[in-house]
């Protein structure tokens, strides 16, 4: 199990429904800057390339 934070596993949340990081920060409450550094931190610790592998991922592990 990857252990992300509540914050990345909303942010994943919200990036697996299609919300562009603009969007997340606004849904969120926080930051663009914020989202930036919280979607690279998803990434990582995914260990995948890019935010369609993450949404992939994500839908897959029933996140979404």
């Amino acid at each position: 199990e990857v252990p992300l934070t509540k914050r990345e596993s909303e942010v994943l949340k919200q990036l697996a429904l299609g919300l562009s990081n603009k969007e997340i920060a606004l849904a969120l409450s926080i930051s663009y800057e914020t989202v930036k550094e919280h979607v690279q931190h998803v990434l990582r610790k995914l260990g995948v390339s890019d935010r369609t592998q993450a949404a992939v991922w994500a839908v897959r592990k029933g996140l979404v």
